[in-house]
């Protein structure tokens, strides 16, 4: 089969208000009368009543979300940004709930909903967001909404070189259609995706993927440049769903994402496999490692090899064969296609021996992640300290390329599967205000804090109790890293601290959770 090149961004053909599209043979002109009624009959009216049949339910699935948003800013988090506003894109999942991206509703203080051909705009809130996942949901009780909306049904996932249309609500509110085609599939640790070819502007905010009028995929990237596209698979739409315990409009109970798992070794090397008694039929993973408290603890064992995982065997890379999608990383078998708390299969080689066995799906619970996500809402910690920015390191903290900087990567990549004795959080010195006082220390720029007053700082609120003992006449800060300390006297620190606080116009030199 053919697939008909893309129309450029911005042509009439790929942003048209579906009620003006045309049959392409009929667009394009046939030599004849007769011809022209031929291929009207074989292809035009058939194509003409699809897209007639469908596009009613589309416009009442698709809605514009206006999003007025303020937080406070990530490393001066005394002070909040300026108010923006954010018009993105959400679909009519189920009566009265709208599905869009999590980033969509970040830091959100008011959300309206608009819909097709229409100016008016209608009260919503949020009702959940998983920032790690990237999805939302936004609830509606306007009457009138209500009833001009509906939910849109799910279809069944798409494969490769399959076409498909891309919708959204575009200016003034008038629907619009892209042709796209699928290239390849593919998994991070928490969703299924999939790329496509496609004349989609450079905003991937929400636009829904449909085939034959059912959801199969929602937007989340588009490069304009390249034409192309990354959907969120409709598996991982239905799974984001199916992880609330009830109705998530009433008050439904959303079951987390697994955490991490084992420590896996590929088994590409022929003497690996001897070590471990695989013979030319058994493929895939040696357990390295199993954290205590984590999914496989208590089942699975170091020197195991995972043969199959979740009802799919693995190969010696640690990927299987999915059904509809071909060849994908097993990650997601582990961290997004369950929520945590249900029990999976796997078979393993164990001294030789193959052996079935069962485990449930272990949830990271929010205090025992090291370097957490932000999107609780929450206002960020922080300390001021002679001139110190200290705060708490998060998974969208900005950190330069600094030798501290390096660390605190390194910390942030394995924040997940090395788990520290003692520590909470990671804290670190994002910067220091100059003053008299303190020069000399150009250097401080994104280093993580060691100790303070020989304290160990294993998180923010360690800071304030360290500081009530000084060693002798002065305040010692030491880092990761970072040959030289932080030494100020201890009678001028608050007096400093005042200095600073007035300098740089900062209301309050400290925010801890709980003081």
């Amino acid at each position: 089969m053919t697939v008909p090149r893309p129309a450029p961004p911005g042509s009439r053909t790929s942003r048209r208000p579906l009620s003006t599209l045309r049959p392409r043979a009929l667009a394009r002109g046939a030599p004849g009368l007769l011809g022209l009624g031929l291929l009207f009959l074989a292809f035009g009216a058939p194509r003409a009543r699809a897209e007639e049949d469908h596009a009613p339910r589309l416009r009442a699935a698709m809605v514009r979300l206006h999003v007025t948003a303020q937080g406070y800013e990530r490393t001066s988090p005394w002070r909040l940004y300026d108010e923006r506003t954010r018009m993105e894109r959400g679909v009519v999942i189920r009566e009265g709930v709208i599905l869009c991206k999590a980033s969509t509703v970040e830091d959100q203080r008011m959300v309206e909903v608009s819909i097709a051909n229409s100016a008016r705009r209608y009260p919503a809130r949020l009702l959940h967001a998983d920032p790690g996942l990237g999805l939302a949901l936004v609830a509606y009780d306007d009457p009138q909404l209500r009833a001009a909306l509906a939910p849109i049904a799910f279809g069944p996932p798409v494969r490769l070189d399959e076409e498909l249309e891309l919708h959204q609500l575009g200016a003034d509110n008038l629907p619009e259609r892209y042709e796209a085609r699928v290239l390849r599939a593919f998994t991070s640790a928490r969703a299924l995706q999939i790329l496509v070819k496609t004349a989609l502007s450079d905003s991937g905010d929400g636009q829904i993927a449909v085939r034959d009028g059912r959801l199969v995929g929602l937007v989340v990237s588009a490069w304009g440049s390249r034409q192309q596209a990354t959907l969120y698979s409709v598996e991982t739409l239905e799974a984001y769903l199916g992880a609330f315990s009830g109705d998530p409009a009433a008050g439904g109970t959303y079951r987390t994402a697994p955490g991490p798992g084992p420590w896996l070794q590929p088994m590409l090397r022929a003497d690996l496999r001897k070590f471990h008694r695989m013979t030319d039929d058994h493929h895939g993973l040696a357990v390295q490692r199993v954290v205590a408290g984590r999914t496989g603890h208590g089942v699975l064992r170091e020197g195991d090899v995972l043969l199959a995982l979740d009802g799919y065997d693995l190969d010696d890379e640690g990927k299987f064969v999915h059904e509809v999608h071909g060849r994908l990383d097993s990650a997601w078998l582990w961290r997004g296609r369950r929520p945590a708390g249900e029990t999976v299969a796997a078979r393993v080689l164990r001294e030789g021996q193959e052996v079935g066995v069962e485990f449930p799906l272990v949830a990271l619970a929010p205090d025992e992640a090291l370097v957490p996500e932000r999107g609780d809402d929450r206002r960020p910690q922080y300390l001021v300290v002679g001139g110190l920015v200290l705060l708490e390191l998060t998974a969208d903290s900005p950190i330069s390329r600094s030798p501290g900087g390096v660390i605190l990567r390194r910390y942030r990549e394995r924040a997940e599967w090395e788990p520290l004795e003692g520590r909470r959080r990671v804290v670190y010195a994002d910067r220091l205000f100059k003053d008299e006082a303190n020069k000399g220390y150009d250097w401080i720029q994104h280093v993580p804090v060691e100790s303070v007053n020989g304290l160990r700082v294993t998180e923010l609120a360690d800071v304030p109790k360290a500081l009530a003992t000084p060693e002798g006449r002065f305040h010692v800060f030491r880092f990761e890293g970072v040959e030289a300390d932080y030494v100020i006297l201890a009678e001028e620190r608050e007096r400093l601290d005042r200095r600073i606080a007035a300098t740089y116009k900062i209301p309050s030199l400290a925010y801890l959770h709980g003081q």
